[in-house]
Order: structure tokens, then sequence, then C-alpha cells
């Protein structure tokens, strides 16, 4: 099934940007989505679809609905309405409002928290370095492609062994920065964590029930759950 291009913007935000979802992801985990995007819980999140010409075309309310059964379509618009009471988001759209603080570069360029830093540790647009630079690249755009065909929830192989289990976590990580990672609930304990790694908490599971590995080897599809070990493991 083919995903469907979106402009996403809210009411905090005058920012639009273009995002893939797949039709049939549901309204609430759409929503959880976009709380990463815009920055908006879940909660308080009403979704508004739109045609390109910014006219309403419905509001999707029912959160068990999936996207596709609401009419989305390429080229369309999705628009967050922020009903956080205590949202102050939307008060600094207006950047003359907004004190603004002055850094030379020279400053900027030592600082090892800053979007310049990052682009110059894992190697990205200026920083790279010929090939492995643009393959770096190349990797990330990949497990973004990826990921747009996965949700939480799924039924998955997991391969390197192979093994099956759930996904629990899509998403970038701490331990390794820059690059997107799955985390599966496997259904036997041949992992390596309980969904933490170095003390940090991604998805919840048993001990050894929990791995994490690249979207590349991980396959969604309707896989049988595992119920023990063969005789021949033992």
């Amino acid at each position: 099934m083919a995903a469907v291009s979106l402009f996403v913007s809210s009411s905090t935000s005058a920012v639009s940007t273009e995002r893939r979802f797949q039709p049939d992801i549901e309204v609430s985990e759409l929503k959880n989505k976009l709380e990463l995007v815009i920055g908006t819980a879940a909660v308080y999140q009403v979704l508004q679809l739109k045609t390109e010409d910014n006219v309403l075309v419905t509001t999707l309310e029912d959160d068990s609905r999936t996207l596709g059964s609401y009419g989305a379509a390429s080229g369309m618009k999705l628009y967050v309405v922020d009903k956080d009471p205590n949202a102050t988001a939307a008060k600094l759209d207006d950047v003359s409002q907004v004190e603004k603080v002055e850094m030379k570069d020279d400053e900027y360029d030592k600082r090892d928290d800053s979007v310049r830093a990052f682009k110059r540790r894992m190697k990205l647009g200026r920083f790279a370095d010929g090939e492995d630079g643009a393959e770096l690249s190349d990797i990330i755009a990949e497990d973004r492609q990826l990921t747009d065909n996965m949700k939480v929830g799924d039924r998955c192989r997991v391969e390197k062994p192979t093994r099956h289990g759930s996904i629990a976590f899509i998403g970038e990580t701490q331990f390794k920065p820059g690059c997107m990672w799955i985390g599966v609930k496997l259904d036997l304990p041949l992992g390596k964590n309980n969904g933490s790694v170095n003390g940090v908490k991604y998805f919840e599971c048993g001990d050894k029930y929990g791995v994490f590995q690249r979207p590349k080897l991980v396959t969604v599809g309707d896989f049988p759950e595992e119920g023990g070990l063969d005789d021949e493991e033992l």
C-alpha cells in the first residue's frame, strides 16, 4: 500500500512540513508520530484534513479509524489544532516578540551540543568525507523510508539471528544518535535487554525479551508467534 504525502502544520506554528504516512495507520498512532513533529501531546491534538486550497474536508475524530478511511490523499494538508490549555508555542510565531540572542560564529563552532557539531560528528552535509559521507546520508534516507512502513505493534521478523516478535519502539536512541533503530519485544527470551540500554528505557518487556536492530534487518509481516525452543535447540 503506497504511502500518502501530507503537508503537516499546526495552530502553534506557521511552518509546514511534508510527511509520508501509510493509509492504514490508525489515528491514535498518527497522533503519536505527530507529537515528535510538532511537539503537541497526542491527547491534546485535534486533526483536520484539508485540501491543497486549505478547505476543510473532515476532522479525524475517531482514534481507532485509519488515515485512509478519511480519504487522505497525497498533496492534502493535515492541520493539528493544539488544545493544550498551557501551550505557549503559538505566542512565539511572531518572532518580533522574541528576544534574540546572537552568538559569534567561532563561539558557536566550539559548542559540542549544536546542530553543526552533530553534523560534523555524523559527517553530514558539508562535513561529509567523499564517498563515506555520501554513504552515511544514503543510509539515513533509507532508514526513514523503511520506518515509514512500520508502526509500533506490528508483528515482525528480526534477522541475525532470525527471531519473531512485535515492534515496540521506532526512532533514534541515545546509544547511537543519528540512526534509526527498531526496538522489538521478542516472543522468546533470546534478546539482549529489557527494553533499556545504558539506563535509558525505550519500551517495556521482560529481561532478555528486548532487542534493538537496524530497520533493514527487520521485516514486518504476519509472522506466527514462537512458542518455545525445539528439541534440537535444548
